[in-house]
C-alpha cells in the first residue's frame, strides 16, 4: 500500500473536511495509514488542522472507524509513534509524540462508550502513558513555524480519558495523581496553559473517589517539595519549578472555587499558597 503524499493527504483531507467523502469510502485504509504516517508532520496545518480534526470526526463524531481498526491504531500508537525520539529535546519528533497522544485520548473516549477494548490492552496503554509522561523531555508548547506540540498538554487529555474509563482500577488512583504532581514539578518552563490541561485529571481523580485526604496532604506539602528541590537545581531552573506550582495551585483554586467543589481543599491551596 503506498503512503500518500504530505501534498496528497493535504488535498484529500481538505475535500473530506468540506463533506466530500466519495475519495475516503473507496480508499479507507490507505488514508488512515498516511493519516497515521504523517501524524507528527511538522507542518502544523497538515497535523493539526487535518490530521488531528479529521481523526476527532471519524473516531468521535462519526464513529466511522471499525473497532478492529481502533485496536490495530492504539497497538501502533503505544508500540511505535508514543516513544519515537523520546531521548531527544527540540527535534521534530516531538510532533509525532504529542499527537499520538491526542489520538489515544481519542481511542479511550470511544472506548468508555463502546467498551471494545480488552483489559490487557487498557492496561498496557495506561503503562505506556505513564512511562512516556516520566520520560518526556520536550515541553515546547507553540513552536514558531510549525505550530502547537504541546506535549504535557495532550498527553493530560489522554490520562483524562483514561481515568474516566471504567476499566481503570482505583488502585491505580494514586499513581497517576503522582505522575501529574511530577508534571507540575517539572523544572522547565510550562508557559502555555499546561496546569489547565492537567487539572482536568486531577479532578477527575476526585469525581472517581480517589482519597481527598491524600490530595490534601500533598498540595500542602509542595512548598516544601519544592524547597527540597533546591539544592539540586541552577536558580533559572529552581524558579521555573516555583512558577509552575504556583500557576497549578491558583488555576486549581479558582477552579475549584468557580465550581463550589472540595471548599476543604481550596482551604489547603490558599494555604499552601502563603508559603511562598
Amino acid at each position: 500500500m503506498n503512503v500518500l503524499t504530505n501534498d496528497e493527504l493535504n488535498a484529500i483531507l481538505r475535500m473530506m473536511k468540506d463533506g466530500n467523502l466519495t475519495y475516503y469510502e473507496k480508499n479507507k485504509e490507505a488514508i488512515l495509514t498516511s493519516m497515521v504516517q504523517h501524524i507528527g508532520s511538522p507542518d502544523g496545518e497538515l497535523r493539526d488542522r487535518l490530521i488531528y480534526t479529521m481523526f476527532f470526526r471519524l473516531i468521535v463524531e462519526q464513529k466511522d472507524i471499525e473497532i478492529d481498526k481502533m485496536s490495530e491504531l492504539l497497538e501502533t500508537s503505544v508500540e511505535s509513534l508514543l516513544f519515537q525520539g523520546i531521548e531527544e529535546t527540540k527535534s521534530d519528533d516531538v510532533f509525532t509524540r504529542a499527537f499520538t497522544t491526542l489520538l489515544i485520548a481519542l481511542i479511550l473516549h470511544r472506548d468508555i462508550e463502546e467498551n471494545f477494548l480488552t483489559k490487557e490492552q487498557f492496561k498496557r496503554t495506561k503503562t505506556a502513558l505513564i512511562q512516556y509522561l516520566t520520560l518526556e523531555k520536550d515541553t515546547r508548547g507553540y513552536v514558531n513555524g510549525h505550530g502547537w506540540a504541546h506535549s504535557i498538554a495532550h498527553a493530560a487529555d489522554a490520562v483524562d480519558e483514561l481515568i474516566a474509563n471504567p476499566k481503570l482500577n482505583p488502585k491505580s488512583f494514586p499513581e497517576l495523581f503522582n505522575i501529574i504532581i511530577v508534571q507540575i514539578m517539572r523544572s522547565d518552563i510550562l508557559a502555555h496553559d499546561e496546569e489547565e490541561r492537567l487539572i482536568n485529571p486531577l479532578l477527575r481523580l476526585l469525581d472517581r473517589g480517589m482519597d481527598i485526604g491524600a490530595v490534601h496532604r500533598k498540595l500542602e506539602s509542595l512548598p516544601q517539595d519544592v524547597s527540597n528541590l533546591k539544592p539540586h537545581l541552577d536558580d533559572e531552573q529552581y524558579w521555573y519549578v516555583v512558577h509552575n506550582v504556583k500557576s497549578f495551585l491558583k488555576s486549581l483554586y479558582i477552579r475549584l472555587n468557580e465550581g463550589n467543589l472540595h471548599v476543604s481543599l481550596q482551604q489547603s491551596i490558599l494555604h499552601s499558597l502563603k508559603k511562598w
